[in-house]
């Protein structure tokens, strides 16, 4: 062994956990109020995954919070960006000035704790064959259309294509094929229940105007 190298090992800083990144960024925040905009500055150094991630906490929990209505548009805005290859993310003015207060974003971080820390366990880099500058763009290409179909009022899917777009987005920072396969999945049955329950909504609408009519 070189000479220093056990020590320079050891005092060698590593890179905080998502998890570390996110509860340092919701509880370290001095005001009432923070923006996407703000989030995108503080976190663009991390890249997309983990950006997309924190924006679709909300929706892969149960609470209800007016921020779960906002999130769909700025999510699809950024797989945009990611699918098209750019390196840096970017907001538009309009987007970049929407806020919540920090109160709920706190609330929404110290909910999603325990399920960020039991997939950190496991989140390891593997399968390259599903990672990469392709891959990661067709993975924004997919969590672009997800973001859509999370922005629709349709009841019981929200959950389900959250926690897809979540699984996604940790694949990229963690360059993780089997969670990327494992969001790839979750999307693709979302998708499916989103489609049972647009056409249970079909079916019962035209129940309702056949009932009216008559």
């Amino acid at each position: 062994m070189a000479p220093g190298t056990g020590s320079e090992r050891k005092g060698r800083l590593r890179n905080p956990t998502a998890t570390e990144t996110i509860v340092t960024l919701a509880y370290g925040w001095p005001e009432e109020r923070i923006s996407f905009g703000t989030i995108i500055d503080l976190l663009a150094d991390r890249g997309f995954g983990l950006l997309i991630a924190i924006l679709a906490l909300p929706m892969a929990l149960p609470l209800a919070l007016p921020i779960a209505a906002v999130v769909g548009l700025p999510i699809t805005f950024l797989a945009v960006q990611l699918a098209l290859g750019f390196r840096h993310p970017w907001m538009p003015q309009g987007l970049r000035r929407r806020s919540f207060l920090t109160t709920d974003f706190r609330k929404i971080v110290g909910a999603s704790v325990p399920l960020l820390r039991r997939l950190e366990k496991i989140l390891k880099p593997r399968l390259p064959m599903f990672t990469g500058w392709t891959q990661d763009r067709l993975t924004g290409l997919l969590i672009a259309i997800l973001g859509v179909l999370l922005a629709a009022p349709i009841p019981l899917t929200n959950i389900p294509l959250a926690l897809a777009i979540i699984f996604l987005a940790l694949g990229l920072v963690e360059e993780d094929g089997l969670m990327t396969l494992l969001g790839i999945a979750t999307g693709l049955a979302a998708m499916v229940l989103l489609g049972y329950a647009a056409a249970l909504s079909w079916h019962a609408l035209m129940a309702w105007l056949a009932s009216w009519a008559g």
